[in-house]
């Protein structure tokens, strides 16, 4: 019986999809205790837990996150959980007992922090898709962190990592394709993948995603300076002018141009900025405490 369980538990994971479109149907507080509870309860590099959760259940303030974050569908979640990278409280809790605490210098600590707080975040996913409550995850809270830190009153020495927006679905759509176990999971080793092997997977994961250009005339022209502005990263002059006549000659961008020259675009994707947005959040991941102190 245990056995069946578990197995049907893992199968539904298997079939679980983002989802973006929630009933008005509030979360019970116990069903949400537990989903907390799962995430709090993941495993931590030392059992330190330097994250925290901020539940946000507000309608209007949810409103408000919608706005920041440019996300329509968090301000119709019935729940939308902020999960932050702490060290702050580690920070009190060393100073108070007397001990050296320099971990928002580390640059170890830094990514098994905002790992550890990643996987808060995928368990309380995961627990909401067993009780039936669609979830996405918003990662670009990131780039909102003055906003956050105002509206949430977040102290030094933590960080925005990941939202969460819960609640039941309104309906499901058909599930994403996937790449296969065969391009995913690899036995022993990274194996020589070809070339025609990779393009042919993601063809198939793919195949009838596009990006069809605007009818009007300035924002098809928008769209393909932007375009020709990514392109230019990585191709040169010639390069990127054929490819954008392509093109226009089919009428669409493929699904990879979309993506990295669309909407991961590199205006945004480039720089150092997060740098200081860290650095004002009094974390140094990238700078050597000890040649800090010795400078100081």
């Amino acid at each position: 019986m245990e056995d069946k369980r578990f197995e049907e538990a893992v199968l539904q994971m298997a079939q679980r999809q983002t989802v973006r479109s929630f009933r008005a149907e509030p979360i019970p507080d116990e069903v949400l205790k537990n989903i907390l509870e799962a995430g709090i309860n993941v495993a931590s590099g030392g059992n330190l837990q330097p994250y925290s959760i901020i539940v946000e259940r507000d309608r209007e303030k949810a409103q408000k996150l919608a706005k920041i974050l440019h996300y329509p569908f968090i301000g119709n979640a019935s729940v939308n959980l902020l999960v932050l990278m702490d060290w702050h409280k580690l920070a009190v809790y060393s100073k108070c007992r007397q001990a050296p605490f320099i971990e928002n210098y580390s640059t170890n600590h830094f990514f098994i922090a905002w790992d550890d707080a990643v996987l808060c975040a995928q368990a309380m996913e995961t627990a909401a898709w067993l009780y039936g409550i669609g979830t996405c995850f918003v990662g670009h809270v990131m780039d909102c962190d003055d906003a956050l830190k105002s509206m949430y009153h977040l102290p030094d020495m933590t960080y925005p990592v990941l939202l969460l927006s819960m609640g039941y679905p309104k309906k499901l759509t058909s599930k994403p394709r996937k790449l296969s176990l065969d391009l995913m999971v690899f036995e022993g080793e990274y194996p020589a993948l070809h070339e025609e092997q990779i393009c042919e997977a993601f063809d198939e994961k793919y195949e009838g995603k596009k990006l069809p250009l605007p009818s009007n005339e300035n924002a098809r022209a928008e769209h393909i300076n932007k375009f020709r502005r990514a392109m230019r990263t990585v191709y040169s002059v010639e390069e990127t002018e054929k490819i954008i006549q392509e093109v226009i000659g089919r009428g669409y961008f493929s699904e990879m141009q979309r993506l990295f020259g669309i909407h991961y675009h590199p205006d945004r994707e480039i720089g150092n900025k997060l740098l200081g947005c860290f650095q004002e959040h009094k974390l140094y991941p990238f700078t050597d405490a000890l040649t800090r102190q010795e400078e100081e």
